[in-house]
């Protein structure tokens, strides 16, 4: 045999393992997820991939996110999608398109920045933020009962992990350790560390072992997802963190300057504590006299992701809190739901302010 024989059968191995390897990923399971069902798309793969069509797509008609409202888009598009043969008749998809029409949603029209296999979280300040389909949903490995199969993760060292297992560490790829986080946002992962004095229980249960307003099936020992709070507002509509009609895409209202309190300004928080347990000073003797009375919001003291220097979730960095008058701004926990305050909020001095109200007169409030 010549040796140019020889060099075209080694490349014709070589091509053929190459082919062999999405087979190798795919074929045996690929059928199993919506996007390989040919009961559902019925060309196959051909429903989504027509040789070579817009640079830097995988081999797409449009751009991935234009396409992706083929299927999960309005009524418009689904339709056009269907006439061309690629979508069964029965089939139904959500409308995702209509999530990112709302004025709180991941900005998806930044998606052209992308890059394939970029490293996240992003190591370059100077790169502009931006977000695509892809980063949370591989449409190969995605199916109805986990839609970040296939998708890697960031854990709370800022570390690349394997396949996400817990939620959080999607959500950290882009909102933990990125060097071009902007100036208004903080490392969630920071504030989430179980080494804080505090946190909402995302990745570990919670510190404090006495919650007196949390609702069943809640305890002190259950842990919460991020899209608890950060979800679509609409019950009815598909779940996920896509867009709502709230600040921060929250899936209910809150309100974060102070004003009057009633149900709906702070409907997030009214979601796990009971209402009646803040307002009654169940546990901490003077909610209502700050909620009611002097109309603070729970921002005002509280941060809702986690707090680095004070027990629960008291966070005093906020511009309606200054110094008290000795110069001090700080929290100082007594444990058994007392402590004092050093602040000056709302024209009153806190030098200290101190609870419960048989430590100290409560006129010092």
């Amino acid at each position: 045999m010549t040796f140019r024989h020889k060099h075209r059968l080694l490349g014709a191995g070589i091509l053929f393992v190459l082919l062999l390897i999405p087979i190798a990923l795919y074929s045996k399971s690929l059928g199993e997820r919506p996007h390989g069902d040919k009961s559902k798309l019925l060309k196959g793969c051909g429903s989504c991939h027509k040789g070579h069509g817009i640079f830097n797509t995988p081999m797409l008609p449009e751009t991935k996110e234009l396409f992706c409202f083929s299927c999960h888009g309005d009524s418009f598009n689904v339709e056009i999608t269907r006439k061309k043969g690629k979508l069964a008749k029965d089939t139904k998809a959500a409308n995702i398109q209509r999530e990112f029409e709302k004025p709180y949603r991941h900005p998806i029209e930044t998606a052209g920045i992308h890059v394939y296999n970029e490293i996240l979280p992003e190591i370059d300040s100077s790169k502009p933020r931006h977000v695509s389909c892809v980063d949370c949903h591989h449409y190969h490995y995605v199916r109805e009962e986990n839609k970040m199969a296939g998708i890697r993760g960031t854990n709370g060292q800022g570390l690349r992990s394997g396949n996400v297992i817990s939620e959080y560490e999607l959500c950290f790829n882009c909102h933990s350790y990125s060097a071009n986080l902007p100036a208004d946002q903080s490392n969630k992962a920071e504030k989430f560390d179980i080494a804080n004095p505090s946190y909402h229980p995302v990745i570990a249960p919670g510190r404090n072992t006495d919650v007196p307003s949390l609702m069943p099936p809640l305890t002190v020992s259950s842990l919460i997802k991020c899209t608890d709070c950060h979800n679509n507002d609409d019950p009815l509509g598909p779940k996920g963190p896509h867009g709502s009609q709230y600040r921060y895409m929250l899936t209910k209202n809150f309100t974060q300057i102070d004003g009057p309190e009633d149900v709906f300004q702070y409907e997030l928080c009214y979601s796990c504590h009971r209402r009646s347990s803040i307002l009654g000073n169940e546990g901490f003797q003077f909610h209502s006299l700050h909620i009611i009375s002097v109309r603070t919001s729970c921002r005002t003291c509280h941060n809702p992701h986690g707090s680095k220097e004070h027990p629960h979730l008291i966070d005093l960095n906020n511009t309606s809190i200054m110094p008290s008058s000795s110069g001090q701004l700080t929290f100082i926990d007594f444990g058994s739901m007392a402590g004092q305050c050093f602040l000056n909020c709302h024209g009153k001095d806190h030098n200290p302010a101190v609870y419960p109200s048989g430590l100290i007169s409560s006129s010092s409030l």
